[in-house]
């Protein structure tokens, strides 16, 4: 090959490779610029989620403080009822402890005067049964002084 036509292949790589350097470049350039869209509209979501995010967060915050206050009134409600309830039972516990009482009381009275009864008639039965057993003696005796 001669020099000649080594320079023409040479010039023809060299315009071959600028143009290939001006497509390569002009590539890169698109590739910038549609990173540059992409990073922008990223971006622009990224935005959107934090304000979504804050959105969220005010709003379980306000719906919280709602629930708190509902629970709050709710558990007065329950105690506030829970007293009257516990105040009525107080109430009918005493009127039943009284009774209670008046039952003691009542039994009680009741007990003495059976006892005192069932003394009265065990007192009968003893006088009965010296009787009875002073007329069989004094049967005996007689029996026993008969000659036999």
């Amino acid at each position: 090959m001669d020099r000649e036509t080594a320079d023409d292949i040479k010039r023809h790589f060299d315009v071959v490779a600028g143009g290939l350097r001006s497509e390569i470049g002009a590539v890169d350039e698109k590739a910038d610029q549609r990173f540059d869209e992409l990073k922008r509209h990223f971006d622009v979501v990224a935005e959107g989620l934090r304000a979504e995010i804050q959105d969220v967060k005010r709003h379980s915050s306000v719906v919280g403080d709602s629930l708190r206050a509902e629970l709050g009134a709710e558990i007065r409600d329950v105690r506030r009822h829970s007293n009257v309830v516990a105040e009525s039972l107080r109430g009918e516990i005493r009127i039943v402890a009284e009774g209670v009482a008046g039952l003691d009381e009542k039994f009680t009275r009741e007990f003495v005067k059976v006892r005192e009864e069932i003394r009265e008639q065990i007192g009968d039965v003893k006088g009965l049964l010296r009787a009875s057993y002073g007329d069989r003696d004094r049967r005996v005796q007689a029996l026993e002084r008969k000659p036999s």
